[in-house]
């Protein structure tokens, strides 16, 4: 209870008894949480930063994520404007009551890009020329490739130029066979496999990582 309403129970106590009486009972459908954030929402209307301190931590305390918290906040804004918000962020968020700012996304090396995953055909293999090496993609199912590179563990051949059995390629210089959905060799069994490239998927498009 504040000072203010402390003193007015004392100097005009039935006056006081209806005021929160009238409050008690205005509010007995709401649930604990929701009437806490409908506080937040009055305090930062007013700009009353004593109000938003003590009801903030209440409605955390009372289930409300840090997001709901900010929501509440953000809905203030009609009646309250932008300054009285942004007042209010910087309390709380001086009291820890948001939520953490989101890790900006990696910037994307455009030299690293592969292609879209579309592009590529789904159980076959796909050969990509590049200054650094060639590479082999195979989409092993709609939503998913793996990236090798097209160099024969072996004989260094450039396996692009193998033979394509479709989920397997074979090298024309010893005839040596991989599994392109794992990179294993199978032919001859316990050989050395594809080297495979580290890769991620992003909105879509394949880029090496």
């Amino acid at each position: 209870m504040s000072k203010a309403l402390t003193y007015l129970a004392k100097t005009r106590p039935e006056a006081a008894t209806h005021l929160l009486g009238f409050y008690k009972h205005s509010v007995q459908a709401l649930d604990e949480k929701t009437r806490h954030l409908i506080q937040i929402v009055t305090k930062v209307t007013v700009g009353t930063e004593r109000g938003l301190r003590q009801y903030a931590p209440k409605a955390l305390k009372a289930g409300a994520s840090r997001e709901e918290i900010l929501d509440a906040v953000l809905m203030a804004f009609p009646a309250a404007g932008l300054n009285k918000v942004l007042d209010a962020i910087d309390i709380l968020r001086d009291m820890d009551l948001l939520p953490e700012v989101p890790d900006a996304a990696p910037a994307v090396n455009p030299e690293k890009r592969l292609g879209r995953l579309e592009e590529f055909p789904i159980q076959k293999m796909h050969c990509l020329q590049r200054p650094e090496a060639n590479l082999i993609i195979f989409r092993s199912s709609p939503e998913t490739a793996v990236v090798y590179s097209a160099r024969c563990p072996h004989s260094k051949a450039n396996l692009c130029k193998g033979t394509d059995h479709g989920t397997t390629v074979e090298c024309r210089v010893h005839n040596w066979i991989f599994d392109l959905n794992s990179g294993q060799c199978m032919e001859p069994p316990g050989s050395p496999g594809l080297e495979r490239i580290p890769s991620v998927l992003r909105d879509g498009e394949l880029y090496l990582a």
